[in-house]
Formats: structure tokens, sequence, C-alpha cells
């Protein structure tokens, strides 16, 4: 046994032994409560020195354990060394338990009468955490010392993917003490007031878990090369359905504080948030998904231990909300009562039917599996075609309920604010028709997004005269509105073409001239292609990026994107190859065209005559701009016609290295005003070593939409979250 391995064993114990005093402490002995105290300190200092003992082996290319020679290898920058401690299943199993660690540090001076009970099972949830890592251990052995790693996932060697795992991490565990409050509270028979306490933290676990999704979007988007940023991947939609429901939770929660009403609905949504945090972990390591996701880890062998923790938890759950159900006193929501509480509890039912929606498409492979001897996964078509609708409710709902109020119906005062909103919602929806936004779902999807950002707006700039800490609600409202507005045209509206780049020549793609120039190997073994995009005289270079990974086994593409105000230009390598064929000696321009050929940029500008008033002679002159080397010359290739024959004298090109290079005008054509060029003095095989380059190019409206939405909603959300953390104050 290891000296890792040891400590992992004796954290185990110090958190039972903590466990067990906490609840027999719970009918108030100071003393018990102590000693559960001290030896949870104990646990979590044992817990972080696991963790920075297991970060110093990382670092210091202590390849004899397993997990480290999986994850990393010599050649790795700092940062990227540092992220292999979560790169794997052992090692994000130990950052969760420091995190939960630590949270249960701040948690137990703030409980006050939850402390005995509610540390109990934030003890429980570690223990069991710890348990699967003396099981599956990051300090596992190898038989014999490498001399170097495996190294870590070029896909995971990104700024993003160094901090989008530990973000998700603090969400997953921050939602434990409201499981934990919620459990404790139904025990001591008080119904209403642990909510007070579990708000700030559900909060956070919101913020961390949205914004380690959005970053992930974000990664997918900037890196991946499939050009989306979500595509209802099961790995990536277990945290989705948790986030959502957290989402419903908090919203809530704050119904419960100000009307003491929804107590069952919030306990019901803190323990199935946990549960489905679990459930997230079970997807992910399970190796149900193995065939269906490429996030997924193989199965560990730890499926009947994730099952049985589930289960127990909901047991343990709605035994109590069945125990204390008669019991339970609240206010109840009218839901077709026209004030804020029932515009939020409508809310909090779509929100939970589209994580119900998407949990039941997520778990397609499990569902059947039980009951056909292939398991298979639902299109993603299915997610888009359910939460379409669910998006326009939420957007309404969004719009509406901002404009209501606590407890009572002001109808004239809402029918007022209402009318402002309407207006410029139907103002914004013309507009988009206009821009050519004619089918009517898309109208309507827009037109209550646009509501919901117009409502918000106005809330915002009223909430802000009272008090910048009243903005957090409606500002990340705002942010949805803006999100949604983002998703639904650039979903819709985009376009894209794959098209074949020959080397240093000019190809159109959607409006843009494209011309592949040259690859250059970059030192971490990547290889940018440089390609120039060009309209409207504005060129461009662009370097996305192409690379044959041995850790997939397969050639990896990275995008390179534009972004400008209200689109993103998007382009990405499918396929790099050599030219074998012989590289064409003619160029056919038409007036005002621009092509390559070879390191030559050539605009035919038009033609120019002199035929000396005389029939049988006549010179009709081809007037090129030529671009060369960053210079720029006048190039007149002539056709003469005299005596009946048809004369092309050689036009010499510029060239620094001296080479005889020439053009003639071998062919006209007035009737479309073009010409037929025709090279010489070009090596052949200069001219066979022509590359081929295979590259999809895409024009995505509103993406900053998206991007700004989503930040709105975080910034939102963190200043909630500070004004929940004032109040409890």
């Amino acid at each position: 046994m290891n000296f890792g391995v040891l400590t992992l064993i004796v954290a185990l114990i110090t958190s039972l032994i903590s466990a067990y005093f906490y609840f027999t402490s719970r009918n108030g002995d100071t003393q018990l409560l102590k000693t559960a105290r001290l030896f949870y300190k104990i646990t979590f200092g044992i817990i972080a020195f696991a963790s920075s003992y297991f970060m110093y082996l990382i670092l210091s290319h202590q390849f004899q354990y397993d997990y480290i020679y999986r994850y990393s290898s010599r050649d790795l920058p700092l940062g990227y060394l540092i992220s292999s401690f979560w790169a794997g299943q052992e090692g994000s199993y130990l950052l969760w338990t420091l995190l939960i660690s630590a949270f249960g540090m701040i948690f137990y001076r703030t409980a006050k009468q939850y402390e005995s009970w509610g540390m109990f099972f934030v003890l429980l949830v570690k223990a069991f955490f710890v348990f699967l890592m003396v099981d599956k251990s990051p300090f596992e052995l190898l038989p014999q010392t490498p001399p170097d790693g495996a190294g870590l996932n070029p896909l995971l060697q990104d700024p993003w993917m160094v901090v989008h795992p530990p973000i998700l991490f603090v969400g997953y565990a921050a939602i434990t003490i409201p499981f934990a409050l919620a459990l404790a509270a139904f025990i001591k028979n008080d119904f209403s007031n642990w909510v007070k306490e579990a708000l700030p933290w559900t909060l956070l676990s919101s913020i961390t878990l949205g914004a380690g999704i959005i970053i992930g979007g974000f990664w997918a988007y900037e890196v991946l090369g499939w050009g989306g940023f979500w595509g209802w991947d099961p790995v990536e939609n277990s945290s989705l359905v948790p986030w959502i429901t957290i989402l419903a939770l908090f919203h809530g929660m704050s119904v419960q504080k100000f009307k003491n009403s929804l107590i069952k609905f919030n306990f019901v949504l803190a323990v199935v948030s946990f549960v489905l945090v679990v459930y997230a972990t079970f997807l992910t390591r399970s190796g149900v998904l193995a065939n269906f996701s490429v996030h997924s880890f193989q199965d560990n062998g730890q499926n009947v231990f994730l099952t049985v923790f589930m289960l127990v938890c909901l047991v343990i759950g709605f035994y109590l909300l069945g125990k204390n159900f008669q019991k339970i006193k609240s206010t109840k929501v009218d839901p077709f009562h026209l004030n804020r509480e029932s515009g939020i509890f409508w809310g909090m039912i779509v929100l939970v039917v589209s994580a119900l929606f998407i949990s039941i498409g997520t778990s397609s492979p499990i569902i059947t599996g039980l009951f056909a001897s292939s398991p298979s996964q639902v299109d993603i078509s299915f997610y888009n075609k359910v939460n379409f609708p669910i998006g326009i409710l939420m957007a309404a709902l969004l719009g509406i309920t901002p404009l209501l109020v606590w407890g009572v119906s002001t109808v004239g005062l809402f029918k007022k604010r209402l009318l402002i909103s309407i207006s410029l919602a139907i103002v914004s929806t013309i507009a988009a028709y206009l821009f050519g936004v004619h089918k009517i779902d898309l109208l309507l999807f827009i037109f209550s997004a646009v509501f919901a950002f117009w409502t918000n707006s106005m809330v915002i700039i009223s909430q802000a005269k009272i008090s910048w800490l009243n903005i957090g609600a409606p500002l990340a409202h705002f942010g949805v509105g803006m999100m949604l507005i983002g998703i639904i045209v650039s979903g819709n509206y985009d376009k894209s073409q794959q098209v074949q780049l020959d080397q240093h020549k000019a190809s159109d793609a959607l409006g843009y001239k494209l011309t592949y120039h040259n690859a250059t190997d970059l030192p971490n073994g990547k290889t940018n292609i440089n390609i120039d995009i060009e309209k409207d005289g504005d060129v461009f270079r662009k370097h996305p990026k192409l690379y044959f990974s041995k850790y997939n086994n397969a050639w990896m593409r990275e995008p390179d994107i534009t972004i400008f105000p209200l689109k993103d230009l998007y382009i990405s390598v499918m396929e790099r190859q050599q030219n074998t064929q012989q590289a064409s000696d003619k160029l056919a321009l038409a007036k005002g065209e621009k092509q390559n050929y070879f390191d030559y940029q050539i605009e035919f500008l038009g033609f120019e005559f002199d035929n000396h008033q005389m029939s049988s002679n006549m010179k009709i002159v081809a007037n090129l701009k030529v671009t060369y080397h960053d210079s720029v010359y006048s190039l007149k290739p002539e056709m003469i016609y005299e005596n009946e024959q048809k004369l092309s004298p050689l036009t010499q090109l510029p060239s620094c290295q001296g080479d005889n290079l020439t053009v003639v005008l071998s062919n006209i054509n007035a009737d479309t005003r073009s010409v037929e060029l025709t090279f010489g003095g070009f090596p052949a095989e200069q001219a066979s070593a022509a590359e081929v380059v295979l590259v999809e190019f895409s024009t995505k409206p509103f993406m900053n939409f998206v991007w700004l939405g989503t930040i709105m909603l975080t910034v939102g959300t963190l200043i909630a979250y500070g004004r929940r953390l004032k109040e409890n104050k």
C-alpha cells in the first residue's frame, strides 16, 4: 500500500468518525459537536494534503503512478500539466471531494441549528467519494516506471479546458449544501427557514455550473471545428439537466422566502438536483455512453456504487417528504392569478419539463438497452423539436413575470407596462421579417425573445435607480432573451459551403474570395493552413489548424474565427492533400475579377482597342493589374490581328529571381468581357507540387448575441448572489 492510498483510507475513516459525532450531537450536545468539528477539520486537512501531494507527483513527473502516466508527459506546459489533475476520472473525484470539504468548512460555521444533521449528510456524501477513490485510486502504481507519460489529449490542451472542469465541479460540490440543508430541515420539522441558508449556495451552484457549461460550449465552437457550440452530446446534457433544475430551485426558493409557498416542490428539487449531479457522473463514468459520446469515460467498475448511492439519496428524500407531507403548511400559489409568484411557478414548470425531456433523450441508450440487444440514442432533432416550444414559453414568461408584483394582481399597471414591451417586440419582429425571417414559427420565437429582451431592459433601468444590487435578476433575464435571439438566428440562418482551394488560386465561397497560400508547421505539432479571405477590397489572413493526434488516432482540426458585430466568419480545414495533377498554365478572368497564379495576384481591368481605322489590322490590349510581393504593376498583354493572322506577343512578368516568366493574351470573349491568359517559364515541378485543401467556410449571424447573452446571464446571477449574501448578513 503506497502513501497516497493510505491518506485516502485515513480520510475515509475520519469522515465516518466526524459523521458519527455529528449524528450523536443532534440533540445539542456541545462537547460532541466540538469533537465532530475537530474530526471534520482533520478530514479536510487530510484531503487537502492528499490533493497537494497528488499535484506534487504530477509536477515532478512520477510516471510510476498509472493516472499520471495516462494524463501527463514531460513536454506539457505548466498550465496543462496542472489541468491533468482533473483530466481523468480519479483525479476529478479528488477535486470534487476537495471542493466539498472546503465548502463544508464554510457551511458548519454558518449552519446554526442545521449544523448537526446538515454536516452529517455532507460527510456522508464526502465519504462516498473518498470510498470511490479508495476503490479506484488516483495513486495506483504501475508494475514498472515508464520514462515518459502518454500525454494529455490535444483537444484538452486549450486554455478554456484548463478552467472548464474546475468551474463545473464547484457547481457540483456547491449543490451538496442545499441537499444537506433540505434533509436536515425536514428531519427537524423546519420546513420554511432553511431556504434562507440554502439560497446563496444554490445561486453559487447555478453560477458556476452555468459558467462551466458556457465555457464548454465556447471551447467546442472555438476548438473542435465542427461548426457549432452545442451538439446535444449526452455527456454535455448530463451537466445541463441539473443546471436547469437548479435554476428552477432558486426561483422556487425566492417564492418560498417571500410567500412561504412551494415548500414541497423546492424540497423535491433540492434532492433531485443533487441526484442528477451524481447521475451525470454515472453517465460519464459508467461506460453506457462510450459509443455515443466523445466525452464519455470507459466503465471503471463502479456503476453499482453510484446506482445504490443515488437510490439511497432518493429514498431518504422521499421518505422525509412522505413522513412530513401532512405537517407542511404553506401558502398555495394560484397558477391562474396574475402575480409574480404564479409567473415564477409557471417558469419553474417549463424548466422542469425541459429538464425531463432532455434527461429522457440523454438516457435513451440506457432505456433502449433494457428492451433491445443493442442500445441506441435519440436524434439531435428530438432535442430541438421538444425545446423549441419550451423556449417560446420561457421567453414569454421572462417578459411577463418582471412586470408583475408579489401577492396582488394589479392589472391596470401590468397592462401599461406590457403595452410598451409588446410594441417594441412587434417592431423588432417586423424588422426581422424585413431582414428575411419569414417562417411563422421562427417569427414567434423571435417575438417572444425580444419581448423578454425589452421588458427586462426597462426593468434594469428602473431598478438601477433604486440600487445596482436590484438589477441581478432582470440583467440575467435580459441575457437569456439576448441569448435566445442569438441561438435562433445563428441556428437557422447560418450559411456554410465546402470549397476546394487549389494553392495560390482564388475560389469563391458565400460572396468571399478564398486563396490558400501555404502551410506552416508549429512547434506544438500542429500546422497552420494560411488562407486569405477577401471581400470588397479588404483582405485578412486566417490560420485554421490541422494536425494528426496520436491520442485520438485521427486527424483533428481547429477553426479560425473572425468576429464581426453581427456575424462570425468561420473557416475550418477538412482535408489537405498534394495535387498530383499538372497545374494549368492558363487563367480565365472576367472584367473586374481577381485570381492568384503562384505568387502573383492578377486583376483584369478591361479592354483597350486600337484599330487605326483599318479593318484588316486591329490591336486588343488586356489591361492587367498585377500584385507581386506587395508591389503593384500595370501589364498590358496584346492580341494583334494583322493580315488575317492572330499574334500574341510575350509580356514579361516581374520577378525578383530574374526568371524569364511571361504571360500572353491567348483568347478573348467580347460577349462575356473575359480573357484567357497563358503563362510561361514556370517550372513543371513547381506546378506539380501545388497543394489542395478542402475547407468548410461559414457565415454565422448573431453569434455575439449568444456569447454576450450568456455573459449577462452570469453577471446578473453574480449580482443576485451578492445581494443574497448581503441579506443573510
